[in-house]
């Protein structure tokens, strides 16, 4: 059953998966010297895709499946093969590359912080009557 808040609620879902993609995409800049680092980025996966493939216990003898230490919790963590051509050292990071992506993701959290901000407010001054 829908509520007010889906919405709000995938959006939220959003906004956890850009400042987790931030932080991988920052660690590769963090990484941009160290010999033979291959970048990584982070692929949004959607929560009902997570529940389809999740683990399942099949007898009380099973572990509970968590996620590892660090592991995203609202994407996949992937290396990525649009870094640049591998130097000497061969590291592959390219700083333009990954300052485009940095600022990409950057616009996408702002714009989806903006429409929380904006369906929260409509839910106030629904809330207050108008009133508000």
């Amino acid at each position: 059953m829908k509520t007010l808040f889906d919405s709000v609620t995938q959006m939220e879902s959003a906004l956890d998966y850009q400042r987790e993609r931030h932080s991988v995409l920052a660690g590769n800049i963090a990484n941009i010297d160290t010999p033979g680092f291959v970048p990584f980025d982070l692929e949004q996966v959607r929560p009902e895709a997570l529940s389809a493939n999740a683990l399942h216990r099949t007898d009380d003898g099973h572990i509970l499946a968590t996620l590892a230490p660090g592991a995203a919790e609202h994407g996949r963590l992937l290396k990525d093969a649009t870094g640049g051509p591998a130097g000497a050292d061969g590291n592959t990071v390219s700083l333009e590359g990954e300052l485009a992506k940095i600022d990409s993701n950057r616009v996408r959290y702002a714009t989806t912080s903006q429409l929380v901000s904006r369906r929260l407010a409509l839910l106030r001054y629904a809330s207050t009557g108008g009133n508000g």
